[in-house]
């Protein structure tokens, strides 16, 4: 298996934990992890976004923000229906895009290099083993 696949898997891991976390009913997410709402969704997105953003070339940027903006706006209509103590809030879908926009920042700062990182990291430590 190629490290790019691992990546990718990974990611998809990642969205589907994040869609997960944001369903579960508000009751049992322990308090330990509870942040300011708007924060909270402002930090998983902007890492979602600057995740991917180490994997997709920087000319398809604007298709993970697409991505995060739907996947954001769907999380909400969804926690609006389902009624298990998550309500929709048309200003978590801002939140959720100030947080891709600013992943996608930080990516083009520099940190979307992390694959290239983990790549070294990982072929240094097989060289000393």
């Amino acid at each position: 298996m190629s490290l790019a696949r691992i990546w990718w898997t990974l990611g998809a891991l990642l969205v589907i934990a994040a869609a997960i976390i944001c369903l579960v009913p508000f009751t049992e997410i322990p308090r330990e992890f509870e942040l300011n709402d708007k924060i909270s969704h402002v930090i998983g997105h902007g890492a979602l976004a600057l995740y991917f953003a180490g994997l997709v070339p920087r000319r398809g940027w604007w298709k993970i923000f697409v991505f995060l903006l739907l996947f954001g706006a769907a999380i909400e209509v969804a926690q609006y229906y389902m009624k298990v103590g998550r309500e929709g809030d048309p200003r978590d879908v801002i939140a959720n895009s100030i947080g891709a926009l600013s992943g996608l920042l930080l990516g083009w700062l520099g940190l979307s290099r992390w694959p290239e990182f983990a790549t070294w990291l990982f072929s240094r430590k097989r060289a000393v083993q």
